[in-house]
C-alpha cells in the first residue's frame, strides 16, 4: 500500500470482508474474513462509505437555549429531531428550530422513544406525547414519569417510574 506524501492512500477491502461485516467477538480466529473495526464509515448498499462531519454551527442554539450544561440534548429519530432545553422542547427542520411546547417543569434529563411519528419523553418530573396525526406535542398524566426510556421490540420499558 503506497501512502502518498500528504497523508492519503487507497486500500481495497476484499468484497467477501466488507459482506461479513465486523467481526462479532474479540476472540474469531485471524484470518477468518471479517473486518476488525470500521472508525468514520457505515457499510451501506454494499459499499463502505464515509460519514459525513458534523459541522459545528450546524444547529445554532446559542438564541433559543441558553439553559447551562447538559443542554442542548439532540435526539435524531427517523422523521423528526428534537431539541431540548432544560424547560423548552423544540423541532429542527434542517434550518431553525421550532418551539413545539414549553416552558414546562424542570426535571433530570430527558429521555425520548419514537415510534415514528408517536414520541414520547420524560424528564422525570414531566411526560410529553407527540401525537402521530397531528404533530402537536402536549403534557400528558397518562403515561408514567421516569427517568428513563427504551424502546424494546416496540414495548416501552420506563426506568424509575414514578410511584
Amino acid at each position: 500500500m503506497e501512502v502518498l506524501r500528504d497523508g492519503t492512500f487507497s486500500f481495497t477491502i476484499e468484497t467477501t470482508a466488507l459482506a461479513r461485516g465486523l467481526r462479532p467477538s474479540k476472540r474469531t480466529p485471524r484470518n477468518a474474513k471479517f473486518l476488525v473495526e470500521a472508525l468514520g464509515a457505515v457499510g451501506l448498499d454494499g459499499v463502505l462509505q464515509v460519514i459525513d462531519d458534523l459541522e459545528p454551527d450546524r444547529v445554532d442554539t446559542s438564541i433559543e437555549i441558553t439553559d447551562a450544561f447538559p443542554y442542548p440534548q439532540i435526539f435524531v429519530f427517523n422523521r423528526v429531531t428534537i431539541v431540548c432545553g432544560e424547560t423548552d422542547i423544540y423541532e429542527w427542520d434542517g434550518v431553525s428550530l421550532t418551539l413545539v411546547i414549553g416552558p414546562v417543569t424542570a426535571g433530570e434529563l430527558w429521555s425520548a422513544v419514537e415510534f415514528f411519528d408517536f414520541i414520547y419523553m420524560t424528564n422525570g418530573v414531566v411526560s410529553i406525547l407527540r401525537d402521530p396525526f397531528t404533530g402537536e406535542y402536549a403534557l400528558t398524566a397518562d403515561q408514567p414519569v421516569g427517568t428513563a426510556l427504551a424502546n424494546f421490540n416496540g414495548q416501552v420499558f420506563v426506568g424509575s417510574p414514578e410511584e
